[in-house]
This record gives C-alpha cells, sequence and structure tokens, in this order.
C-alpha cells in the first residue's frame, strides 16, 4: 500500500508526486466525489484527463459521470493501478464514497498494495479523521462520522498549508491529540503507513500534540510513528 498525498495544488504545483504515482500505461480509476454531480464533476474530470495526456498514454475511468453522476460504468477495482481522488469539498466526498459502498472496496484496494493519490480532499480523507478539513470546506453534507482511512499511522492532513496557518495546526493538534502534517499546495508526501517521505518542492511542516514542530524538506524520510 503506498499513498500519494498532494497539498491541493495543480499537476504543475504537484509535478513531483504526479512523475511518481502516474507512470504512463497505468490504469487509472478516478474518483471526482468531491465535485458536485454535474458541469463542476465533468470539468474536474476533463481537467484531469487533459492533465495526464500530457504525461504520455493512460486507461483513466472516470467513476460517477454524467449529469445525475450515476453513470461513468463504475464497478470493482480489479486491474485497477492506481485510485486518484481530485480536489473539491472533503465532506461531500466522504459521504459519497460511503453512500456508494466504496468505503470497504477502497480499503481492500489499499490493503492489498494498491496505489492511490489523494489531493487536498483526497489528502485529508487518508489522514485518520477529516474533522481537520472544517477550516477549508462546509460540512452541508451533515457528515458527522469523520473517521479517515488512517494510512498515515495516526496523523491528519491539512492541504493548502501556508505559515500563516501554523497557529491553526497547533491548536487542532494539541485539541485532539494528534500529529498534524500541513501540506503547502506545491508539496507532496508519499507514505507507506510506516515510514513517509517529503517529495517537495516546498517542505511540510509537522506538528505534535505535546508542541514540537518540524519542519520537513523534500528528501526527508521519517518513521511516521515517531512523529
Amino acid at each position: 500500500m503506498t499513498v500519494h498525498l498532494g497539498g491541493g495544488g495543480d499537476e504543475h504545483d504537484e509535478a513531483l508526486l504526479w512523475d511518481e504515482v502516474f507512470l504512463p500505461g497505468r490504469r487509472v480509476a478516478l474518483w471526482p466525489f468531491a465535485m458536485a454531480p454535474g458541469a463542476q464533476r465533468d470539468g474536474s474530470v476533463r481537467w484531469f484527463r487533459a492533465a495526464l495526456a500530457a504525461r504520455g498514454e493512460f486507461s483513466v475511468q472516470a467513476w460517477g459521470v454524467g449529469e445525475d453522476g450515476e453513470d461513468g460504468g463504475e464497478g470493482d477495482l480489479t486491474g485497477v493501478d492506481v485510485v486518484a481522488v481530485p480536489g473539491g469539498n472533503t465532506f461531500d466526498l466522504a459521504r459519497e464514497i460511503r453512500q456508494r459502498g466504496l468505503w470497504q472496496p477502497l480499503r481492500t484496494f489499499l490493503d492489498g498494495g494498491g496505489l492511490v493519490h489523494g489531493g487536498s480532499p483526497g489528502a485529508v480523507l487518508l489522514g485518520a479523521d477529516i474533522a481537520i478539513a472544517e477550516g477549508l470546506d462546509p460540512n452541508h453534507a451533515g457528515v458527522t462520522d469523520t473517521h479517515g482511512f488512517d494510512r498515515v499511522a495516526g496523523a491528519v492532513l491539512r492541504p493548502h498549508h501556508e505559515p500563516s496557518l501554523t497557529a491553526e495546526l497547533r491548536h487542532w493538534s494539541r485539541r485532539h491529540g494528534r500529529v498534524v502534517i500541513g501540506l503547502p499546495e506545491r508539496s507532496g508526501l508519499v507514505s507507506d503507513g510506516t515510514r513517509a517521505r517529503a517529495v517537495g518542492p516546498e517542505p511540510l511542516h509537522l506538528v505534535t500534540p505535546d508542541g514540537a514542530e518540524r519542519e520537513l524538506p523534500a528528501g526527508t524520510t521519517w518513521r511516521l510513528t515517531d512523529g
């Protein structure tokens, strides 16, 4: 299992991360569920397809597309190399994955060694708790179960990080007793669930509940259980 977590920038901001996960020839299941069905979701799919096309030949199957968000030919994840979860609203994303009955299939895919790319809400979802996104996204979906997939050893991810938000990270970490990792838009993190690596180009910012803080420049590798 490897997750590739982006800070919420575009394909150019996250180019170093995309270089690792989106290798030509890979079969990609695109889950644009963080965007509302219809024009917004279709626009997300068009952007993603164009961004990948600039990198080579890929097989991309978009799930939940069309005017009502019900078509798209989705099925199981057999034969899929990468599940890609692009931007939008974190709480809408969590609700729709549960409503579609995809929570366990994605967990099984991860447990079986599958690759997942999470950009912004996708990155939050792969952490331990999506409540960290309350400062980013309105919870119009009414999500009350904020558990994430917990693929970063109990840490939570805060995309779109910038220095002015560091106090927010400190407060959240102390209040909830979790490590918080701030991901700037021009950054990425790769995790196998035990160890993590900062991809760059911008450094990550890690805060622990006891108030310790670390800047993690590109290339830094650390054991997640060590904070």
